[in-house]
């Protein structure tokens, strides 16, 4: 350990203001080495050289501006030490800390505190130097010439009483060995200091492996180190609440990965840069205690945001009491880490409660669909087959997802608000994003829809309401692919018949139901179901119509044949029987004079005959299902299948 004699002789030559003056209260030269006794710079390593400091106070009534101050070696013929950063601004009453080096870890008592980042630190000697304070013209304003009062003390000398007082050894008033930035006693000079101000930046961008971030600037004379930040939470959000006193900061933030030290590096000016000296500095002024917007790693603006909301429910199930309840969300980028979002509800109108829930630490990729819900088993249940749609499913066990269909809901992002549905500080009832009973949904065009309030009251699943929710209603249909059972083609038996079948694509249409049609009921006919019945040799399109107003089609062309018929083509086209499937009344246009008719089964059993009065048959009183009508003109039958609905 150097031995340093130094007694301060301090002599003001001149005042850098009217009405301010600047003294030193206290000066550590000799840190104690013995184990952490001589840290007093508070990072946890003792140094020699980084723990010594001067500490300097502004006892005039009016701030004193710093900037380029100067400390001198002036024992021999002059070296330059430190020089204090441009917008240092010390206010009346104020401290200055100047540290030999290190990392200085607290508040010190709220005043500003400065680090050399040189080798040798401040290089305070003993053995008669004199050390110079120039103003940031060159002036020497201050000197202190070191020839007494040593002792090899391992503490620092300071004033006693604060300012006005000769230089003792510290533990001669107390036990403290040092006091950097606080009175002998340990309290302030400055009951608060003049701002305090709040740096953030997200790294969750970087795809590095981050151990430590700083931010390096006008306020630490650009040191790589001198000041890092902290992230407790593990969210990817660095911060660092440093307590200034210059209204215009230029800094940059830089992160260490491994044995990487990689600082920010901007291609041009933005809106929160400028060209300080050689480089582009982020730029800000500050006037007051502030907490600097959170922005993304080189950057101006915030990270991007990878998660967005999608759905809200309030849905009333057969379970009752906060089963129906979920938030629904959707990633629009692949995540990596999901607990770097969360989630708040504000209640009743109440303004926002800030972030309530954290998502767990998961990857989740791409269009990943997340829902956090209550109570996950009835949740499923109630929504059947579309629950199967949620790729991340997550069970809230601590009860925040508790909203009653009026309150409105917040994303967050690293803590911060990046969207809300609804209007925190209004109670949605009676509002048009009203939810209760129901449910919130953003569409593919970013815009929130709702389903009408309680509308999923009495209801078993949400496919038992007039108000689905829409991620479980699947596309249109956009394409049939029409076939005979079997894939057959034909029908060659005697009134056989064909089951028809409607593939319709995609898999996931809303409503693959579909309307059958026949270009010729003269040779056969096609049931509700598809079922297609043979009634005279012929060819016959069949058509499927989707039902979902897509107005899509599927045809397929079949072939009948071995059908008994034996009237002529003129009168097989001229027969008219409909509608056919029938309900009630089956109606007959016929160019001949029927002369009897007769239904019967396809076993044969008969269910009625007769003559008719009237062109038409009652099948009111008849079961659903396939009858075979033979209809006798003069000395020929003819018989059609006639289909019961």
């Amino acid at each position: 350990m150097k031995r340093f004699l130094f007694i301060f002789v301090f002599a003001l030559l001149m005042a850098a203001h009217a009405q301010a003056q600047l003294i030193i209260n206290e000066v550590l030269y000799d840190p104690s080495n013995t184990l952490l006794e001589g840290d007093a710079n508070g990072d946890g390593v003792y140094s020699q050289t980084e723990d010594e400091f001067i500490e300097f106070v502004n006892t005039g009534n009016a701030s004193l501006n710093l900037s380029g101050y100067q400390i001198w070696d002036d024992t021999l013929i002059g070296t330059l030490v430190y020089t204090i950063p441009a917008g240092t601004i010390l206010p009346p009453q104020g401290a200055l800390v100047v540290f030999g080096g290190g990392k200085p870890v607290g508040l010190f008592g709220g005043a500003l505190v400065l680090a050399d980042t040189g080798v040798s630190g401040l290089n305070l000697n003993n053995l008669g130097e004199v050390i110079a304070i120039k103003d940031s013209s060159g002036k020497t304003i201050l000197t202190f010439n070191s020839d007494a009062l040593s002792n090899n003390p391992n503490e620092s000398y300071t004033r006693n009483p604060d300012l006005i007082g000769a230089f003792v050894q510290h533990t001669a008033i107390n036990t403290f060995k040092y006091t950097p930035g606080r009175k002998v006693n340990g309290g302030s000079f400055i009951t608060t200091p003049s701002k305090l101000i709040t740096f953030k930046v997200d790294v969750n961008a970087l795809t590095s492996l981050i151990d430590s971030v700083f931010v390096v600037g006008n306020f630490n004379q650009y040191c790589n180190t001198c000041n890092p930040l902290t992230d407790a939470n593990k969210d990817g959000l660095w911060e660092l609440t440093l307590p200034l006193a210059s209204d215009t900061l230029t800094y940059k933030f830089a992160y260490k990965s491994v044995a990487n030290y990689v600082q920010e590096q901007f291609t041009s000016v933005g809106i929160c840069t400028k060209f300080e000296g050689a480089s582009i500095y982020r730029f800000a002024i500050v006037k007051a205690d502030s907490s600097l917007r959170n922005t993304c790693f080189e950057s101006c603006a915030p990270c991007m945001n990878q998660l967005s909301l999608k759905g809200i429910t309030d849905f009333i199930t057969p379970a009752a009491g906060s089963s129906g309840k979920a938030i629904y969300l959707v990633a629009n980028e692949a995540i990596p880490n999901l607990s770097i979002y969360g989630l708040g509800i504000a209640n009743n109108g109440g303004g926002t409660d800030g972030q309530e829930y954290r998502f767990p630490n998961i990857a989740v990729p791409q269009n990943g669909q997340i829902i956090l819900a209550r109570d996950t088993t009835a949740l499923a249940t109630y929504m059947s087959s579309c629950w199967s749609k949620f790729t991340v499913i997550l069970v809230d066990t601590i009860g925040v997802v508790n909203q009653n269909g009026d309150d409105a809901i917040e994303l967050f992002r690293v803590g911060e608000s990046v969207e809300t549905f609804g209007d925190v500080n209004v109670d949605g009832s009676g509002e048009d994003w009203e939810y209760t009973g129901s449910w919130a949904y953003k569409n593919s065009a970013a815009k929130w829809m709702v389903g009408a309030v309680n509308c999923t009251d009495s209801s078993t699943t949400i496919f038992d309401t007039d108000c689905v929710f829409p991620i479980c209603l699947g596309a249109k249909v956009s394409s049939i692919v029409v076939s005979g059972q079997n894939n057959d083609s034909t029908i060659t038996q005697n009134a056989g018949t064909l089951q028809m079948i409607a593939n319709v694509l995609p898999a996931d249409a809303e409503n693959k139901n579909v309307t059958w049609e026949v270009s010729n009921s003269a040779i056969a006919t096609i049931s509700n179901t598809g079922l297609l019945s043979a009634v005279a040799n012929g060819t016959v399109i069949v058509k499927a119509i989707s039902k979902d107003g897509s107005g899509i089609e599927g045809v397929r062309s079949i072939t009948i044949t071995g059908q008994s018929n034996s009237l002529s083509a003129q009168e097989i086209v001229g027969l008219q029987c409909f509608p056919n499937p029938v309900e009630r009344t089956l109606f007959l246009d016929s160019p001949l004079a029927i002369d009897f008719y007769t239904l019967c089964t396809l076993q044969g059993a008969i269910i009625k005959s007769g003559k008719l009065a009237l062109p038409q048959i009652d099948f009111s009183e008849i079961p659903a299902g396939v009858y075979l009508l033979d209809l006798k003109f003069k000395e020929q039958t003819f018989r059609r299948k006639v289909v019961k609905n």
